[in-house]
């Protein structure tokens, strides 16, 4: 086994802070510390190393003590396949698998069949003063995306599939009925219940074509 501390996964870019933050409203995923995660690194698996996404910049940074002179290194975005924090899993999409201009790590949400649902996380940057002391808010924001096939789609609102699936707009229309108690409360759990039972269909067609 490959040590980490010696290992390909500490070569890269210094950490540094580029933004003062002084409340809970920080750039980070989730927490503002490093947390065990696992990470697919040019091609190397890493478990139970310390990580943190940087949502805003959209960078991964790893962590480790025994590096007393550089102990927080940036890994380079097109080396990562993928990685996991806590019970969230990200994967890395290029610029030709999400076609478009948006690029980088994605929330893998969801994936079902030939569907499958992410969430891009961002953060939108505020500038603050407080008594002559300058600091920076961030605040959360995202959008989903729906991958079928080789064709990746942007969802601002889970009655996009109709343009999608125009051969299923009624049963999206009962879908989106079915889980509306959940569209504020639980987001992602409504996009994913609507993505969910849309595929479950789509499978029922193709083997009823099968047939």
């Amino acid at each position: 086994m490959v040590g980490q501390t010696n290992s390909g996964i500490f070569e890269g870019v210094a950490y540094t802070e580029e933004f003062r933050v002084i409340n809970e409203k920080h750039q980070f995923f989730k927490e503002p510390y490093f947390v065990l995660g696992s990470v697919v690194y040019d091609g190397q698996p890493y478990f139970e190393v310390k990580l943190r996404y940087n949502v805003y910049n959209d960078q991964l940074s790893i962590k480790n003590e025994k590096l007393g002179r550089l102990p927080i290194m940036v890994l380079d975005k097109e080396k990562v396949v993928g990685f996991n924090i806590g019970q969230h899993r990200f994967k890395y999409l290029g610029s030709k698998e999400a076609r478009g201009d948006i690029s980088g790590f994605f929330e893998v949400l969801m994936k079902k069949d030939s569907l499958t649902l992410f969430k891009k996380h961002r953060k939108k940057r505020f500038k603050r003063t407080d008594e002559e002391v300058l600091y920076y808010e961030f605040k959360d924001g995202y959008t989903y995306h729906l991958k079928r096939g080789p064709d990746f789609y942007i969802l601002n609102k889970a009655s996009d599939l109709n343009g999608i699936f125009p051969k299923y707009r009624k049963e999206i229309k009962a879908m989106l009925n079915r889980y509306a108690s959940q569209r504020k409360s639980s987001p992602d759990t409504y996009m994913k219940s609507i993505v969910s039972d849309l595929s479950a269909l789509m499978s029922t067609d193709n083997g009823q074509k099968a047939l």
